[in-house]
């Protein structure tokens, strides 16, 4: 298997996640590289209003759905829909 990149970019925030195999140790690694401009707090202060407002309601629903979407790439890549398999769940 190659290296997979996929890359995101938000306003002030560049996303990396990369998945590689490390045939030597017969394992794999994957790292996630967080790029703000000019720095985090600003990021923050930029999505805060919208976060804090979901947050207040069900903070955990919150992070499970920025895990999911932070998945997207490799459930889609299995062939696995999350929001596919929701809807169904709801019919």
């Amino acid at each position: 298997m190659e290296d997979t990149k996929i890359t995101a970019q938000l306003p002030n925030l560049e996303i990396e996640i990369r998945r590689r195999e490390l045939p030597e140790e017969r394992a794999e690694a994957m790292t996630i590289h967080l790029r703000a401009t000019p720095s985090f707090d600003a990021v923050a202060k930029a999505m805060l209003p919208a976060l804090s407002a979901a947050a207040t309601m069900n903070p955990m629903a919150v992070w499970m759905r920025a895990a999911e979407i932070a998945w997207q790439p490799w459930l889609r890549a299995m062939g696995y829909s999350a929001l596919s398999q929701r809807r169904d769940d709801e019919d």
